[in-house]
Order: structure tokens, then C-alpha cells, then sequence
């Protein structure tokens, strides 16, 4: 992640809990940075702030994955490799098949959460993750 970017991205975290102090703050990376760096950000925040780090969640756009994985292996499995919880979105438009494949290329032998927002799948598996606060530890 860029100096730049972070120092923007840890004003910003600030900015937010002192001004709202929300329970809950969702940063998404849009495909651009990897868990680990992103996990470094998030605590440089902590020094002025303070906050809890909770679980870092990576989606894997199923319908796309095979696309992406093509394109940016390395970045792929630097976003799953670092996070506590791996969950395949959009499973609705794919097959079981299709996630067990996921998983097994992402090195996932414990499995990915399969999610899907119409059919109401994975979500208590998120919410409890999110909960329970297994994560970064902090």
C-alpha cells in the first residue's frame, strides 16, 4: 500500500472514530492492497486512537475467480493468506463444485464460507466471525 495511501487511510479511521465512534467499521480494499498490509494500516491507527481490530474477511467473487486468479495470482493469495475468514460470494450463480475448487486452489483446506445474499447462505457464519471478534487480536 502506497505511503500516501496509508497515511490517508489511517487520518481517515481516525477521523471516523472520533467523530462517530461507530461499533463497527467495514473497510473494503477494492482488490488493491493485500491482508497483510492492510492489517498494518489498520493498527498504525491505533497509536492516537483507540479502537479494536476485529477479523479481516476476504470475499472471492466467484463467478470471476477463475478470471482473477489468471490475471493476479500473487495478489489473490496475499488477500487470503492473511485473512481469519475466507467467504465465496455470488455462490448462487455457481456450483458446489465450483467452491470446493476455489478452496482447494486457494489452499483453504478447512473450506471457504459460501455466501449468498438472495438465498440467505453464509451469512451467520460472517455475523459470527464478525462478533466474536476472532482476529487480528488487538
Amino acid at each position: 500500500m502506497g505511503c500516501s495511501l496509508a497515511s490517508r487511510l489511517v487520518a481517515l479511521q481516525k477521523e471516523i472514530k472520533r467523530n462517530h465512534d461507530p461499533d463497527f467499521l467495514f473497510i473494503e480494499p477494492s482488490e488493491m492492497v493485500v491482508t497483510s498490509e492492510l492489517r498494518n494500516v489498520a493498527a498504525m491507527g491505533r497509536r492516537d486512537t483507540v479502537y479494536d481490530i476485529g477479523p479481516f474477511i476476504t470475499l472471492v467473487n466467484t463467478p470471476v475467480f477463475e478470471a482473477q486468479w489468471q490475471e493476479r495470482p500473487a495478489l489473490l493469495g496475499g488477500q487470503v493468506a492473511g485473512a481469519d475468514l475466507v467467504a465465496a460470494s455470488k455462490v448462487d450463480l455457481s456450483g458446489t463444485e465450483q467452491i470446493t475448487a476455489i478452496a482447494a486452489q486457494l489452499g483453504r483446506a478447512g473450506g471457504i464460507v459460501a455466501l449468498s445474499t438472495t438465498a440467505d447462505r453464509g451469512i451467520r457464519q460472517v455475523l459470527e466471525q464478525l462478533i466474536n471478534g476472532r482476529g487480528a487480536g488487538f
